[in-house]
C-alpha cells in the first residue's frame, strides 16, 4: 500500500525560511560583534598631546574646587584613565570625605601620577571620569609641596578634618574599569546573537509535523 502526499503547507515553508534568515542574521551579528570586541582590545589607548604651562600657585589654588592632602592607597589602571583611592587627612577647600577617589588621565603627557603610600596635596577638579569623586592632572604649579600648602593655608586658612561622606573603589567600579560600557554592550550583543542562532537552529531541526489523517484529497491504493 502506498500513500501520496499533497504539497507542503505554505505557512510551514514560510516559517522555515524565516527561521533560516534569522539564523543567518544572528550568525552575521555574532561575527560582527566578535570582530568589534577583538578590535577594541587591539586598538591602543587614545593619546593626546599636552602642553603644561607654568601656572601661578595662587590662581591654581583659588580656582580648584577641591584642595586637600591625602595618601593614595590603591589604584585602578584603566584604558585611558587611572583611578586612585585616597585616605584624606586635611581639607583646605571643598566637600571631601575621609576616603575619596581621584581620576587622572593616562592618555597624554601631562597625566598626574601618584605614588601609593606617599602623601600629596591635590588641587582637584570636578570629575569627568566614571566612578571618581575628583579629577587631577599634572599641569599644576611648578612649586614644592610645602610652598603649595602655604599658599592653600593663606587662601583658605587652617586645614580641617574631612567631613563629607566617604567613597571608595567598589567591586562594580573595578568591573567597569576592566570592562568599559562599550565592551559590555558588545558582549551582550554577541550573547544575544548566540542565543538567537541557537533558538533558530533548534526550531529548524525540530521533527516535521506528522501528515494529517487520510481525508479528502488523499489517495490510498492497495
Amino acid at each position: 500500500m502506498s500513500t501520496s502526499h499533497g504539497p507542503p503547507d505554505p505557512k510551514y515553508v514560510r516559517s522555515q525560511r524565516l527561521w533560516r534568515l534569522m539564523r543567518r542574521a544572528a550568525f552575521a551579528g555574532l561575527v560582527l560583534a566578535l570582530l568589534a570586541v577583538v578590535g577594541y582590545f587591539l586598538q591602543g589607548a587614545p593619546q593626546t598631546a599636552c602642553s603644561c604651562a607654568i601656572v601661578d600657585p595662587n590662581a591654581a589654588v583659588t580656582a580648584a574646587p577641591g584642595v586637600f592632602i591625602g595618601t593614595p592607597t590603591s589604584v585602578l589602571h584603566g584604558r585611558d584613565s587611572d583611578l586612585y583611592e585616597f585616605q584624606v587627612t586635611e581639607v583646605f577647600h571643598g566637600e571631601v570625605g575621609s576616603t575619596t577617589t581621584v581620576a587622572t588621565s593616562s592618555g597624554n603627557d601631562c597625566a598626574a601620577g601618584f605614588t601609593i603610600g606617599r602623601p600629596s596635596i591635590l588641587l582637584a577638579a570636578t570629575p569627568h571620569a566614571m566612578g571618581a569623586d575628583w579629577q587631577a592632572h599634572g599641569c599644576g604649579p611648578d612649586v614644592s609641596t610645602n610652598e603649595l600648602r602655604a599658599v592653600a593655608q593663606a587662601t583658605y586658612g587652617q586645614a580641617h578634618a574631612p567631613s563629607a561622606p566617604s567613597s571608595e573603589i567598589t567591586a562594580w567600579t573595578r568591573f567597569n574599569y576592566k570592562v568599559p560600557l562599550t565592551l559590555q554592550l558588545l558582549i551582550l550583543a554577541a550573547l544575544a546573537c548566540v542565543g538567537l542562532a541557537a533558538y533558530a537552529t533548534r526550531v529548524l531541526h525540530r521533527p516535521e509535523p506528522l501528515d494529517p489523517a487520510p481525508g479528502i484529497g488523499d489517495t490510498i491504493a492497495g
